[in-house]
Protein backbone atom coordinates (compact mmCIF):
# COMPACT_ATOMS: atom_id res chain seq x y z
CA UNK A 1 0.00 0.00 0.00
CA UNK A 2 1.65 3.27 -1.06
CA UNK A 3 1.69 6.17 1.66
CA UNK A 4 -0.06 9.45 0.69
CA UNK A 5 2.19 12.08 -1.01
CA UNK A 6 1.95 15.50 0.87
CA UNK A 7 1.79 18.47 -1.77
CA UNK A 8 5.17 19.95 -1.75
CA UNK A 9 5.57 23.04 0.45
CA UNK A 10 6.72 26.06 -0.59
CA UNK A 11 10.32 26.33 1.06
CA UNK A 12 10.31 29.82 2.08
CA UNK A 13 6.94 30.35 3.67
CA UNK A 14 8.39 27.54 5.97
CA UNK A 15 11.03 29.55 7.05
CA UNK A 16 9.11 32.19 8.07
CA UNK A 17 8.54 31.64 11.64
CA UNK A 18 12.10 31.33 12.44
CA UNK A 19 12.68 34.54 10.71
CA UNK A 20 10.25 36.12 12.37
CA UNK A 21 11.78 35.29 15.80
CA UNK A 22 15.13 36.22 14.59
CA UNK A 23 13.66 40.28 14.48
CA UNK A 24 12.06 39.72 17.50
CA UNK A 25 15.49 38.79 19.32
CA UNK A 26 16.65 41.48 17.34
CA UNK A 27 14.06 44.12 18.46
CA UNK A 28 14.09 43.17 22.24
CA UNK A 29 18.54 43.48 21.83
CA UNK A 30 17.76 47.14 20.37
CA UNK A 31 15.27 47.42 23.87
CA UNK A 32 17.67 46.57 25.59
CA UNK A 33 20.19 48.70 24.75
CA UNK A 34 17.95 51.83 24.85
CA UNK A 35 17.21 50.99 28.65
CA UNK A 36 20.97 50.96 29.34
CA UNK A 37 21.64 54.36 27.95
CA UNK A 38 20.99 56.08 30.58
CA UNK A 39 18.84 58.70 28.84
CA UNK A 40 15.55 57.41 30.08
CA UNK A 41 13.13 60.10 28.76
CA UNK A 42 13.96 60.26 25.47
CA UNK A 43 14.67 56.70 24.66
CA UNK A 44 10.95 55.17 26.35
CA UNK A 45 9.06 56.26 23.81
CA UNK A 46 11.19 55.14 20.77
CA UNK A 47 12.49 51.81 22.81
CA UNK A 48 8.55 50.79 23.14
CA UNK A 49 7.91 51.13 19.32
CA UNK A 50 10.91 48.31 18.67
CA UNK A 51 8.82 46.50 21.84
CA UNK A 52 5.21 46.15 20.38
CA UNK A 53 6.86 45.47 16.88
CA UNK A 54 8.59 42.40 18.47
CA UNK A 55 5.41 41.29 20.44
CA UNK A 56 3.21 41.47 16.90
CA UNK A 57 6.26 39.81 14.91
CA UNK A 58 6.24 37.10 17.75
CA UNK A 59 2.56 36.44 17.72
CA UNK A 60 2.67 35.70 14.01
CA UNK A 61 5.88 33.91 14.46
CA UNK A 62 3.83 31.46 17.08
CA UNK A 63 0.60 31.09 14.75
CA UNK A 64 2.67 30.35 12.25
CA UNK A 65 4.59 27.34 13.48
CA UNK A 66 1.72 25.63 13.93
CA UNK A 67 0.35 26.02 10.06
CA UNK A 68 3.87 24.69 9.68
CA UNK A 69 3.56 21.50 11.21
CA UNK A 70 -0.05 20.79 9.67
CA UNK A 71 3.03 19.87 6.42
CA UNK A 72 4.38 17.02 8.56
CA UNK A 73 4.19 16.43 12.51
CA UNK A 74 6.44 17.82 14.77
CA UNK A 75 9.18 15.30 16.00
CA UNK A 76 9.71 14.20 19.31
CA UNK A 77 12.89 15.85 19.71
CA UNK A 78 13.15 19.44 17.97
CA UNK A 79 16.26 18.91 15.37
CA UNK A 80 16.48 16.02 13.37
CA UNK A 81 19.83 14.73 14.01
CA UNK A 82 20.45 12.62 11.06
CA UNK A 83 22.90 13.00 8.35
CA UNK A 84 26.08 13.54 10.95
CA UNK A 85 24.57 17.17 11.76
CA UNK A 86 25.32 16.86 15.60
CA UNK A 87 28.96 16.02 14.61
CA UNK A 88 29.65 19.45 12.90
CA UNK A 89 32.73 21.31 11.15
CA UNK A 90 35.84 21.71 12.96
CA UNK A 91 35.98 25.39 11.94
CA UNK A 92 32.61 25.71 13.29
CA UNK A 93 33.68 24.29 16.78
CA UNK A 94 37.48 26.64 16.48
CA UNK A 95 34.94 29.68 15.76
CA UNK A 96 32.77 28.71 18.67
CA UNK A 97 35.77 28.25 20.53
CA UNK A 98 37.67 31.62 20.18
CA UNK A 99 34.35 33.63 20.63
CA UNK A 100 34.40 31.84 24.08
CA UNK A 101 37.80 32.58 25.03
CA UNK A 102 37.23 36.31 23.50
CA UNK A 103 34.05 36.52 25.93
CA UNK A 104 35.92 35.17 28.69
CA UNK A 105 38.60 37.60 28.67
CA UNK A 106 36.79 41.21 27.91
CA UNK A 107 34.48 40.04 30.75
CA UNK A 108 37.18 39.35 33.13
CA UNK A 109 38.71 42.50 32.08
CA UNK A 110 35.40 44.37 32.73
CA UNK A 111 35.21 42.83 36.21
CA UNK A 112 38.57 44.00 36.86
CA UNK A 113 38.72 47.83 35.36
CA UNK A 114 34.64 48.39 36.17
CA UNK A 115 33.62 48.58 40.23
CA UNK A 116 30.12 47.53 40.32
CA UNK A 117 29.87 48.54 44.20
CA UNK A 118 27.59 51.59 42.97
CA UNK A 119 25.38 48.79 41.93
CA UNK A 120 23.17 47.30 44.77
CA UNK A 121 22.77 43.90 42.39
CA UNK A 122 26.34 43.30 42.98
CA UNK A 123 26.48 44.48 46.75
CA UNK A 124 23.43 42.30 47.72
CA UNK A 125 24.71 39.28 46.34
CA UNK A 126 28.50 39.72 47.42
CA UNK A 127 27.14 40.53 51.23
CA UNK A 128 24.76 37.55 51.25
CA UNK A 129 27.06 35.16 49.96
CA UNK A 130 29.67 36.65 52.56
CA UNK A 131 26.91 36.32 55.31
CA UNK A 132 26.54 32.41 53.92
CA UNK A 133 30.25 31.98 54.39
CA UNK A 134 29.99 32.79 57.85
CA UNK A 135 27.14 30.98 58.54
CA UNK A 136 24.80 33.61 58.87
CA UNK A 137 21.31 33.41 57.19
CA UNK A 138 21.28 36.17 54.59
CA UNK A 139 17.49 36.18 54.14
CA UNK A 140 15.60 38.42 56.75
CA UNK A 141 18.40 40.75 57.65
CA UNK A 142 19.52 44.68 56.11
CA UNK A 143 21.90 45.83 53.52
CA UNK A 144 24.13 48.85 52.92
CA UNK A 145 22.23 51.66 50.72
CA UNK A 146 24.59 52.24 48.20
CA UNK A 147 22.15 54.98 46.30
CA UNK A 148 21.48 58.81 48.04
CA UNK A 149 18.32 59.23 49.31
CA UNK A 150 16.68 60.73 46.17
CA UNK A 151 17.73 57.27 43.91
CA UNK A 152 16.73 55.19 47.32
CA UNK A 153 13.72 56.25 47.48
CA UNK A 154 12.92 55.97 43.86
CA UNK A 155 14.54 52.27 43.58
CA UNK A 156 12.54 51.40 46.89
CA UNK A 157 9.19 51.23 48.39
CA UNK A 158 8.08 53.26 51.43
CA UNK A 159 9.85 52.28 54.61
CA UNK A 160 11.76 49.91 52.58
CA UNK A 161 15.48 52.51 53.59
CA UNK A 162 15.87 53.08 57.52
CA UNK A 163 19.50 54.73 58.82
CA UNK A 164 21.15 54.12 55.61
CA UNK A 165 20.41 50.24 55.40
CA UNK A 166 17.89 48.76 52.95
CA UNK A 167 15.54 46.57 55.09
CA UNK A 168 15.62 43.66 52.59
CA UNK A 169 18.49 40.68 52.59
CA UNK A 170 18.63 39.26 50.06
CA UNK A 171 16.24 39.20 47.21
CA UNK A 172 16.87 36.41 44.62
CA UNK A 173 16.45 32.61 45.30
CA UNK A 174 18.69 30.42 47.09
CA UNK A 175 20.13 28.87 43.71
CA UNK A 176 21.20 32.59 42.90
CA UNK A 177 23.09 32.17 46.22
CA UNK A 178 24.06 28.91 45.57
CA UNK A 179 25.54 29.87 42.08
CA UNK A 180 27.50 32.55 43.05
CA UNK A 181 29.29 31.44 45.63
CA UNK A 182 32.23 30.20 43.63
CA UNK A 183 32.90 33.74 42.10
CA UNK A 184 32.27 35.43 45.47
CA UNK A 185 35.27 33.09 46.61
CA UNK A 186 37.42 33.83 43.38
CA UNK A 187 36.98 37.27 44.43
CA UNK A 188 33.63 39.20 42.38
CA UNK A 189 30.55 37.34 42.45
CA UNK A 190 30.62 38.49 39.05
CA UNK A 191 32.97 35.87 38.03
CA UNK A 192 29.89 33.35 38.17
CA UNK A 193 28.05 34.66 35.93
CA UNK A 194 30.96 35.09 33.07
CA UNK A 195 30.68 31.41 33.30
CA UNK A 196 26.88 30.98 33.43
CA UNK A 197 27.07 32.73 29.92
CA UNK A 198 29.86 30.69 28.56
CA UNK A 199 27.77 27.21 29.70
CA UNK A 200 24.91 29.34 27.83
CA UNK A 201 26.56 29.21 24.75
CA UNK A 202 28.28 25.81 25.18
CA UNK A 203 24.22 24.16 25.34
CA UNK A 204 22.86 26.45 22.57
CA UNK A 205 25.52 25.45 20.29
CA UNK A 206 25.94 21.56 21.30
CA UNK A 207 22.23 21.31 20.92
CA UNK A 208 22.60 21.14 17.15
CA UNK A 209 26.02 22.74 16.14
CA UNK A 210 25.64 23.42 12.64
CA UNK A 211 26.18 27.13 10.95
CA UNK A 212 22.93 28.38 12.14
CA UNK A 213 23.81 28.10 16.18
CA UNK A 214 27.51 28.98 15.48
CA UNK A 215 26.64 32.32 14.55
CA UNK A 216 23.86 33.03 17.33
CA UNK A 217 26.05 31.87 19.85
CA UNK A 218 28.46 34.08 18.68
CA UNK A 219 26.35 36.81 18.99
CA UNK A 220 25.32 36.10 22.37
CA UNK A 221 29.02 36.02 23.44
CA UNK A 222 30.08 39.18 22.19
CA UNK A 223 26.90 41.48 21.62
CA UNK A 224 27.46 44.44 23.98
CA UNK A 225 24.22 44.30 26.00
CA UNK A 226 25.54 40.64 27.45
CA UNK A 227 29.33 42.46 28.47
CA UNK A 228 27.11 45.44 30.75
CA UNK A 229 24.61 42.39 31.89
CA UNK A 230 27.08 40.79 33.66
CA UNK A 231 29.37 43.70 34.81
CA UNK A 232 26.06 44.45 36.23
CA UNK A 233 25.63 41.89 38.24
CA UNK A 234 21.97 40.97 37.12
CA UNK A 235 20.65 37.25 37.48
CA UNK A 236 19.39 36.50 34.01
CA UNK A 237 22.78 34.92 33.00
CA UNK A 238 21.44 32.50 35.72
CA UNK A 239 18.35 32.20 34.09
CA UNK A 240 19.35 31.80 30.50
CA UNK A 241 21.96 28.89 31.47
CA UNK A 242 18.90 27.16 32.72
CA UNK A 243 16.42 27.93 29.97
CA UNK A 244 19.69 26.36 27.87
CA UNK A 245 20.21 23.40 30.10
CA UNK A 246 16.10 23.15 29.62
CA UNK A 247 16.24 23.21 26.16
CA UNK A 248 19.36 21.13 25.66
CA UNK A 249 17.34 18.45 27.66
CA UNK A 250 14.53 18.15 25.84
CA UNK A 251 16.21 17.77 22.75
CA UNK A 252 19.33 15.26 23.51
CA UNK A 253 18.95 14.48 27.03
CA UNK A 254 15.67 13.37 28.44
CA UNK A 255 15.89 12.19 31.27
CA UNK A 256 17.72 15.30 32.13
CA UNK A 257 14.76 17.55 31.50
CA UNK A 258 12.94 17.30 35.20
CA UNK A 259 15.53 18.15 36.84
CA UNK A 260 16.48 21.15 34.20
CA UNK A 261 13.38 22.25 34.22
CA UNK A 262 12.80 22.10 37.95
CA UNK A 263 16.48 24.32 38.49
CA UNK A 264 15.06 26.73 35.76
CA UNK A 265 12.01 27.10 37.76
CA UNK A 266 14.60 27.90 41.08
CA UNK A 267 16.27 30.37 38.95
CA UNK A 268 13.95 33.31 39.26
CA UNK A 269 10.30 34.33 40.60
CA UNK A 270 8.94 35.31 37.40
CA UNK A 271 9.85 31.56 36.43
CA UNK A 272 6.22 30.24 37.37
CA UNK A 273 5.24 31.05 33.58
CA UNK A 274 7.48 27.64 33.11
CA UNK A 275 4.65 25.56 34.61
CA UNK A 276 2.29 25.87 31.89
CA UNK A 277 4.40 26.10 29.01
CA UNK A 278 5.61 22.42 29.89
CA UNK A 279 3.25 21.01 28.08
CA UNK A 280 5.50 21.92 25.02
CA UNK A 281 8.12 19.39 26.36
CA UNK A 282 5.35 16.79 26.13
CA UNK A 283 5.36 14.76 22.73
CA UNK A 284 2.69 13.63 22.33
CA UNK A 285 0.60 15.69 24.82
CA UNK A 286 -0.88 13.32 27.74
CA UNK A 287 -1.92 14.69 30.75
CA UNK A 288 -0.34 12.34 32.59
CA UNK A 289 2.77 13.04 31.74
CA UNK A 290 2.47 16.27 31.77
CA UNK A 291 1.47 16.21 35.35
CA UNK A 292 4.26 14.32 35.96
CA UNK A 293 6.92 16.68 34.64
CA UNK A 294 5.62 19.32 35.90
CA UNK A 295 5.25 17.88 39.66
CA UNK A 296 8.82 16.72 39.46
CA UNK A 297 10.11 19.96 38.39
CA UNK A 298 8.46 21.48 41.56
CA UNK A 299 10.15 18.67 43.48
CA UNK A 300 13.52 20.09 42.31
CA UNK A 301 12.87 23.86 42.68
CA UNK A 302 11.53 23.06 46.22
CA UNK A 303 14.60 21.11 47.38
CA UNK A 304 16.96 24.06 46.45
CA UNK A 305 14.32 26.64 48.76
CA UNK A 306 13.66 24.26 51.36
CA UNK A 307 16.93 24.56 53.59
CA UNK A 308 16.74 28.10 53.37
CA UNK A 309 12.69 27.93 54.47
CA UNK A 310 13.53 25.99 57.44
CA UNK A 311 16.47 27.82 58.61
CA UNK A 312 14.23 31.29 58.40
CA UNK A 313 10.66 31.01 56.83
CA UNK A 314 9.35 34.57 57.42
CA UNK A 315 12.84 36.43 56.27
CA UNK A 316 13.17 34.06 53.03
CA UNK A 317 8.90 34.76 52.04
CA UNK A 318 9.69 38.70 52.79
CA UNK A 319 12.50 39.41 50.55
CA UNK A 320 11.63 37.00 47.98
CA UNK A 321 7.55 37.91 47.73
CA UNK A 322 6.68 41.24 50.36
CA UNK A 323 10.10 43.10 49.30
CA UNK A 324 9.30 42.85 45.07
CA UNK A 325 5.15 42.98 46.05
CA UNK A 326 6.31 46.80 47.95
CA UNK A 327 8.64 48.10 44.81
CA UNK A 328 7.49 51.52 43.73
CA UNK A 329 6.54 51.71 40.11
CA UNK A 330 9.27 53.12 38.01
CA UNK A 331 8.58 55.81 35.46
CA UNK A 332 11.49 55.07 33.88
CA UNK A 333 10.69 51.36 32.90
CA UNK A 334 10.14 50.27 29.43
CA UNK A 335 7.39 49.37 30.14
CA UNK A 336 3.56 50.67 28.54
CA UNK A 337 2.31 50.89 31.76
CA UNK A 338 4.50 53.98 31.85
CA UNK A 339 2.16 55.73 29.38
CA UNK A 340 -1.27 52.83 30.18
CA UNK A 341 -0.85 52.22 34.10
CA UNK A 342 -4.27 50.45 33.43
CA UNK A 343 -2.20 47.91 31.63
CA UNK A 344 -0.41 46.68 35.80
CA UNK A 345 -4.51 45.31 36.01
CA UNK A 346 -5.15 43.92 32.85
CA UNK A 347 -1.42 42.87 31.65
CA UNK A 348 -1.81 39.78 33.82
CA UNK A 349 -5.49 38.51 31.73
CA UNK A 350 -3.44 39.44 28.51
CA UNK A 351 -0.49 37.05 29.69
CA UNK A 352 -3.06 34.32 30.82
CA UNK A 353 -4.76 34.36 27.48
CA UNK A 354 -1.29 34.54 25.46
CA UNK A 355 -0.14 31.40 27.04
CA UNK A 356 -3.87 29.44 26.45
CA UNK A 357 -3.72 30.54 22.92
CA UNK A 358 -0.19 29.59 21.88
CA UNK A 359 -0.90 26.33 23.51
CA UNK A 360 -3.70 25.81 21.53
CA UNK A 361 -1.70 27.40 17.65
CA UNK A 362 1.59 26.52 17.72
CA UNK A 363 3.85 23.44 17.05
CA UNK A 364 5.12 21.41 20.02
CA UNK A 365 8.58 21.14 20.45
CA UNK A 366 11.61 22.24 22.68
CA UNK A 367 12.50 25.63 20.37
CA UNK A 368 8.39 26.71 20.62
CA UNK A 369 9.37 26.50 24.09
CA UNK A 370 11.89 28.84 24.71
CA UNK A 371 9.85 31.39 22.27
CA UNK A 372 7.17 30.66 24.13
CA UNK A 373 8.90 31.74 27.29
CA UNK A 374 10.67 34.35 25.65
CA UNK A 375 7.79 35.83 24.65
CA UNK A 376 5.91 35.29 27.76
CA UNK A 377 8.56 36.95 29.80
CA UNK A 378 8.04 40.23 27.00
CA UNK A 379 4.56 40.29 27.83
CA UNK A 380 4.83 40.24 31.63
CA UNK A 381 7.40 42.81 31.83
CA UNK A 382 6.12 45.13 29.36
CA UNK A 383 2.98 45.32 31.18
CA UNK A 384 4.57 45.34 34.90
CA UNK A 385 6.02 48.20 36.79
CA UNK A 386 9.93 47.68 36.06
CA UNK A 387 11.03 46.94 32.79
CA UNK A 388 14.70 46.89 32.03
CA UNK A 389 17.71 45.70 29.84
CA UNK A 390 18.42 42.51 32.10
CA UNK A 391 14.62 41.41 31.13
CA UNK A 392 15.31 42.37 27.10
CA UNK A 393 18.66 40.66 26.91
CA UNK A 394 16.46 37.30 28.54
CA UNK A 395 14.09 37.66 26.40
CA UNK A 396 16.41 38.09 23.13
CA UNK A 397 18.60 35.54 24.23
CA UNK A 398 15.32 32.83 24.63
CA UNK A 399 14.19 33.98 20.89
CA UNK A 400 17.40 32.90 19.78
CA UNK A 401 17.67 29.92 21.45
CA UNK A 402 14.32 28.89 20.00
CA UNK A 403 15.72 29.77 16.11
CA UNK A 404 18.77 27.62 17.31
CA UNK A 405 17.22 24.79 18.67
CA UNK A 406 14.07 25.23 15.25
CA UNK A 407 13.32 21.44 13.93
CA UNK A 408 15.09 21.03 10.63
CA UNK A 409 12.80 19.40 7.87
CA UNK A 410 12.68 17.24 5.33
CA UNK A 411 10.67 18.33 1.82
CA UNK A 412 8.36 15.64 0.73
CA UNK A 413 11.06 14.02 -1.85
CA UNK A 414 13.50 13.42 1.00
CA UNK A 415 15.50 16.97 0.95
CA UNK A 416 16.70 18.90 4.23
CA UNK A 417 15.53 22.11 4.72
CA UNK A 418 16.64 24.41 6.77
CA UNK A 419 13.46 25.27 9.00
CA UNK A 420 10.44 23.86 9.76
CA UNK A 421 9.25 20.52 11.42
CA UNK A 422 10.11 17.13 10.40
CA UNK A 423 8.09 13.81 10.16
CA UNK A 424 6.74 12.63 13.37
CA UNK A 425 8.74 9.29 14.63
CA UNK A 426 7.42 7.64 17.28
CA UNK A 427 9.18 7.73 20.89
CA UNK A 428 11.61 4.86 20.86
CA UNK A 429 13.72 6.38 23.78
Amino acid sequence: MHATKLPPMNPRRRRYSSTFLLLCAGLAVVAGNYCGSGEWGNCIPAGLGFVLAAIVLSMIAIARSGQEQSAGEASTDAPDQADGIQSGPRRRWLIFGAAILIHGAVALYLCKAVPAITMDCFTFQRDAANKLVHGIDPYGTTQVNVYSPVDAKRFYGPGMVANGRVLVGLQYPPLTLLWILPGYLLGDVRYSYVLAIMIAAWLSFAMVPNKRSQWLTVFLLLNPLTFYVENRCFTEPLVLMMLCATVYAAVKKRWWLPLALGLLLAAKQYNFLVLPLAGYLVQPFQWRRYLKLAGTSLVVAAATVLPFACWNLRGLWHDLVLFHLAQPFRADAMSFAVAFPLLLKIGPLLLLAFLVWSLRVSARSAAMFAAAYGVSVLLFFSTSKQAFCNYYFLIAQALLLAVAAWPEAKTNDGDRMGDGFPEHREEGR
